[in-house]
């Protein structure tokens, strides 16, 4: 049997998500709640669930530090908050499923399913992910493949290419990524990070261009690569060169 565990300070929230849980997945016990860190972390211990909800704000400090008190957790987490934008970020970068407030109960029903899937070996690389986006400055990206598991910092991406549904990442230190999932989905994820999509295929790192060579129309990154910059993003790319410098 499954088991999930509810860390959540709000009574009615914890209300809706054992009715959402207990009418729609069988197979899955709560078996219990939990209001603050130190009574989150005495039922997780005596308990050992499958999975928890964690609200990442609680009534005596932040839902991270229950994390922080397990060496190598064996459980799973579904974050519920209503935090700011930048923390719902960090968790889209580690790839963890999170709820946002106010939530209905499909967004529970999904999370909880991703969760059931995923495979514990991976969830390790991901939630220490999330804690050092959290609490770093630094923020890092989980790219995933049917290989490997790889934590890049934004900061190491020179740029991305677009191949139809794959995308492969380029870094400084001569990696070639290759991963499942549209440049697209990317662009909407790293636009706010210094990252713009300077063509159909192409997705840079604004921090490591070189020089743009406006007879050609293309852009030179810090290790000689060109690129061609597409005439409907040329103006944009040359407003935000100038902006920056």
């Amino acid at each position: 049997m499954i088991s999930c565990a509810l860390i959540e300070d709000d009574k009615n929230t914890i209300t809706m998500l054992k009715s959402i849980i207990e009418e729609n997945f069988d197979a899955i016990n709560v078996i219990g709640s939990a209001s603050s860190i130190n009574a989150a972390y005495e039922l997780i211990t005596n308990t050992n669930p499958t999975f928890i909800f964690l609200d990442v704000n609680l009534e005596d400090g932040d839902g991270f530090e229950i994390l922080n008190k397990f060496n190598s957790p064996k459980f799973t987490v579904i974050f519920i908050t209503s935090y700011s934008k930048y923390a719902v970020e960090a968790f889209k970068f580690s790839a963890i499923d999170f709820v946002l407030k106010p939530f209905s109960p499909s967004d529970i029903i999904k999370a909880v399913n991703k969760v059931i899937q995923e495979e514990h070996k991976n969830y390790l690389e991901k939630i220490t992910t999330l804690y050092h986006n959290h609490t770093s400055g630094q923020k890092k990206i989980i790219l995933s493949n049917s290989d490997s598991i790889h934590v890049v910092s934004l900061e190491d991406i020179l740029y991305a290419k677009s191949d139809n549904s794959y995308t492969t990442f380029f870094t400084i230190d001569k990696r070639e990524i290759l991963v499942s999932k549209s440049l697209k989905s990317f662009d909407d994820q790293l636009s706010s990070y210094f990252f713009f999509r300077i063509h159909q295929k192409y997705l840079i790192n604004l921090q490591h261009i070189k020089k743009f060579n406006k007879r050609n129309d293309e852009i030179v990154l810090i290790n000689d690569t060109s690129l061609p910059v597409s005439q409907g993003k040329k103006a944009d790319l040359l407003h935000l060169l100038k902006s920056s410098s």
